[in-house]
């Protein structure tokens, strides 16, 4: 675990995990809505109902305007970004300001498009700059374990996430793939067992092919188990 405290592990586990939760919420609610605008059909918000969203409003634009920056709604984007700011601000000395000014930019960007005639296009700097901060650790965060934590995290959580929405399931097995390369490099506590039923699960022959929603949340529960 090196001089890295639980605290801290947390933090940046956490802070990986928000990061993560923001880009690929933004990026389903915003093709849901271009789907929303084109149906007639009403089913708009079945489809984040695997997000935790849930509202009486038949109006598409006020739905989708809490879905993002309702920050008391814990499942918006909103909320998920200011975590991920309020973790990074923790990790300040671990970070550096470059990887730390990417987050801030990600979460004004966000207070911009609320307001904005054109929120389609803050939006669009919201993923820019998450963009920019994945790529930013790499140059900036020194301390290898650090790193890699917080890529654990966002794997973790892209993985939860995918399973949630069945969503993108092929990617799973790279994903598991990419998590595997970084877990005992973190000096971090894990569950070894929830991580050997999850690689029984993602590369089972029939996956995800014929993956049922029974499989499905039996992977959500043992995502849920790899980090105590």
């Amino acid at each position: 675990m090196g001089t890295l405290s639980l605290e801290k592990i947390d933090h940046l586990l956490w802070l990986g995990r928000y990061v993560e939760r923001s880009y690929t919420t933004l990026r389903f609610i915003t093709v849901t809505y271009d789907k929303a605008i084109d149906s007639t059909d009403g089913n708009w918000k079945g489809q984040l109902e695997e997000l935790g969203f849930a509202s009486e409003t038949e109006n598409v634009l006020e739905f989708f305007r809490d879905c993002l920056f309702n920050e008391a709604n814990l499942c918006s984007l909103a909320h998920s970004m200011g975590a991920a700011y309020d973790n990074a601000v923790m990790l300040r000395d671990v970070l550096g300001t470059e990887s730390l000014s990417y987050v801030q930019m990600a979460t004004d960007a966000i207070k911009a498009a609320e307001s904005s005639e054109s929120p389609l296009l803050d939006l669009q700097l919201v993923q820019d700059n998450i963009m920019a901060f994945k790529g930013c650790i790499d140059d900036y965060v020194a301390d290898d374990a650090s790193r890699n934590i917080i890529k654990c995290g966002m794997s973790v959580e892209r993985i939860d996430l995918y399973a949630r929405l069945s969503y993108r399931l092929d990617c799973l097995k790279q994903e598991t793939h990419r998590l595997a390369s970084r877990i005992d490099r973190t000096g971090a506590p894990y569950d070894k067992q929830a991580f050997k039923d999850l690689i029984d699960i993602v590369f089972a022959p029939s996956f995800p092919e014929s993956a049922t929603y029974e499989t499905l949340g039996k992977l959500l529960s043992v995502v849920a188990r790899i980090f105590p």
